[in-house]
């Protein structure tokens, strides 16, 4: 007889894949925090590495340096502890994060070496931080994470709840278009991440209150669907991301099947790529890129 924690982890497992691939039709659409979700009318660019490509070079203002080389970290953190939780427990939604989670912080590299800012990743080995609030943090994540099953979806929404704190306010201080269309797709990512962790949550009959959002954020976000197939510009308007939004690989090592970009993830499986470089599409698991 299969055991009740059995049970649970299928139980979650079968609503997070039955909620991402179901996203409820008709929802008013929103920019932003509250959840753009298609295009307006139009043509299909192509995907961030596209719109990153067409931007000119200028300069990086300290505060915006600041912020990049934070977010770099943060996202590694957020990676770190998915990994730690994937093991743990062996939930997919856990390890496809992870992946996404990985892209992230390749979109922010691409920013650092075109300004040549010393990366703060000196160690890629999961738990190494620079940053000794961020090391703390990692510590602190995985040992909630690790206590119980409903512990780690928590941390999960606790760390996107974070992140998109800390992506609006590097978001309000930028200037440079090239930080801020990298800014806005990685908010992307984590408004479906965070869908995600909450409909897992949901599943668990658990609850998570915001900790750095405002209600009022937090509640828009959930109220609107997956962002798929698209991508926002440096002045926030959505495009249609030509081939994204194809299914994500299954669990740890898995590869995304997708257009130009869907490559392996980070010792978890990978949502579909499309475009070049950064952009990719959301595995149906995995809670966007």
């Amino acid at each position: 007889m299969k055991s009740r924690n059995s049970f649970n982890l299928l139980a979650v497992t079968a609503a997070v894949i039955l909620s991402l691939a179901l996203a409820s039709p008709g929802v008013a659409q929103q920019r932003r925090a509250s959840g753009q979700v298609r295009a307006g009318g139009g043509t299909c660019t192509g995907g961030v590495g596209t719109l990153f490509d067409q931007i000119e070079v200028t300069y990086l203002t300290a505060e915006e340096e600041t912020h990049m080389v934070y977010m770099r970290e943060e996202e590694k953190l957020a990676r770190d502890v998915y990994l730690t939780l994937a093991d743990k427990w062996q939930l997919p939604i856990f390890g496809n994060i992870a992946g996404a989670e990985q892209r992230h912080m390749d979109s922010l590299k691409r920013v650092i070496d075109l300004y040549g800012i010393t990366d703060p990743v000196v160690d890629d080995t999961v738990g190494a931080f620079t940053n000794p609030a961020l090391a703390q943090l990692f510590t602190d994540l995985t040992e909630q994470g690790n206590g119980s099953l409903l512990g780690a979806l928590v941390v999960g929404a606790t760390i996107e709840d974070l992140d998109l704190m800390d992506l609006e306010k590097m978001l309000a201080v930028a200037a440079n278009d090239h930080v801020k269309l990298v800014g806005n797709n990685l908010s992307k990512g984590s408004r479906n991440h965070l869908r995600a962790f909450m409909r897992a949550l949901t599943a668990q009959d658990g609850t998570y209150e915001p900790q750095f959002l405002d209600q009022e954020t937090f509640d828009a976000i959930l109220a609107t669907e997956m962002e798929r197939r698209v991508v926002y510009g440096a002045d926030g308007e959505a495009h249609e991301a030509c081939g994204a939004g194809g299914r994500g690989g299954q669990g740890r090592g898995g590869q995304g099947q997708g257009n130009r970009g869907g490559g392996q993830g980070y010792r978890g499986g990978s949502g579909a790529g499309g475009g070049t470089g950064i952009c990719t599409g959301d595995g149906p698991q995995g809670g966007g890129a």
